[in-house]
């Protein structure tokens, strides 16, 4: 309401003390309208409409101040330097409906509706910037987390959610935003779920193509390297690093080998 009153002052410290009177929109557009007559009929104040108002009262009322019988003929319309939505597109029609049904001039309704735009503006700025925010954290805290097993990871996740949901699905579900402006593709949670699902359908991290034969020859290939450690470096063979990723590597190729 305070960014309304300023926009209307237009840097205008007087007239902006003199809008903080008032709590409310309507309000505001009251005091414009009974200015707008005391101003027009040389200093005489014309009454304002009530709920007791008659239908020719309404009538004289709008005519003058310049609103039109017909709510569609409600003058208004979005800046061309603003990018509207097909939901803003809907909201100007009812906008334009509600202050025509409450007799609000011309005029204050502009105000209204370019105060509207300005904040849509930085609102939709402050969400996009969002995005970014949080889609380079993502990326940052998975990459230190799995490391190298970063791509095949994100590999996995995308095979499975395209394998079940078909590219347009895919790619429609990844452009999902949420309410806080950043995408579903960038969910923390999200991903390493995706990620996990695509390691156990597939069998481990390591698939980028989703054919299981294929993948299953590239375990083996890596179980091979490890095991001709035996003989090339048997100290590191049995360290707990090359130990741990042939356990790995031996479970991923018994979930491999059960679908096939």
């Amino acid at each position: 309401m305070q960014a309304f009153r300023e926009k209307l002052a237009g840097g205008d410290e007087t007239i902006l003390k003199q809008l903080s009177r008032y709590k409310s929109i309507d309000a505001i557009s009251r005091g414009f309208r009974e200015a707008y007559n005391t101003a027009k009929n040389g200093g005489q104040k014309l009454p304002v409409l009530s709920e007791k108002s008659t239908p020719e009262e309404v009538k004289a009322y709008r005519e003058a101040n310049g609103i039109p019988e017909d709510a569609t003929a409600y003058p208004g319309d979005f800046r061309q330097d603003y990018k509207a939505t097909e939901a803003d597109k809907a909201i100007l029609g009812g906008f334009k409906t509600a202050m025509h049904a409450r007799n609000v001039p011309p005029a204050a309704a502009a105000a209204a509706l370019d105060w509207y735009q300005d904040f849509a503006t930085a609102q939709q700025q402050e969400l996009d910037g969002n995005l970014a925010k949080v889609a380079k954290e993502t990326q940052s805290a998975l990459r230190n987390e799995w490391g190298g097993e970063y791509d095949g990871n994100i590999g996995a996740a995308q095979q499975l959610m395209t394998a079940h949901l078909g590219q347009d699905g895919f790619e429609d579900m990844m452009g999902l935003r949420l309410m806080d402006g950043s995408r579903l593709q960038d969910n923390l949670a999200f991903v390493k779920m995706m990620a996990q699902l695509g390691g156990d359908y597939y069998g481990g991290n390591a698939i980028m193509t989703g054919d299981v034969e294929t993948t299953a020859k590239t375990v083996q290939e890596r179980i091979d390297g490890l095991l001709a450690l035996r003989v090339s470096d048997p100290e590191k063979y049995k360290s707990d690093a090359v130990q741990q990723q042939i356990t790995k590597l031996y479970a991923q190729r018994d979930k491999i080998n059960g679908r096939k």
